[in-house]
């Protein structure tokens, strides 16, 4: 067996002390985030259009004759919150079934874990 001190002492007097580490990007990862952030966009929107439709109870139970249009707006937002709450539903299902394919597919379990730890859902053990 050869002695490798002084190959290790002349690496180490020539080593700066800096780790260079090479990260390839995932694009995936950035998709999912991006779907992420539509889910959490469009989840705010709902919370604006419920506060609005609190405003609108609240007028309308304390007017005598509330107006036409009070009732109109309250529709609109009632129409809106279904229409984005079913958009949000349908992107769920989606990524949802993305995590089937990609559990008998080729994706790491590291990635799995992370986008169901976006999503909420608990990580699923092997036994």
């Amino acid at each position: 067996m050869r002695d490798r001190l002084p190959d290790l002492t002349a690496c180490r007097k020539n080593d700066d002390g800096d780790t260079v580490v090479v990260v390839e990007k995932d694009h995936f990862m950035d998709d999912f985030f991006h779907q992420v952030e539509e889910i959490r966009n469009s989840i705010d929107k709902i919370t604006q259009y419920v506060e609005e439709v609190k405003k609108n109870h609240s007028i309308i139970l304390s007017a005598p004759n509330p107006e036409g249009k009070i009732k109109e707006e309250l529709e609109d937002l009632n129409k809106e919150i279904k229409k984005t709450a079913n958009k949000i539903r349908a992107k769920l299902k989606a990524i949802e079934q993305s995590f089937d394919q990609d559990e008998s597919g080729n994706r790491t379990s590291v990635d799995l874990r992370i986008r169901r730890t976006q999503l909420g859902e608990p990580p699923q053990t092997t036994s």
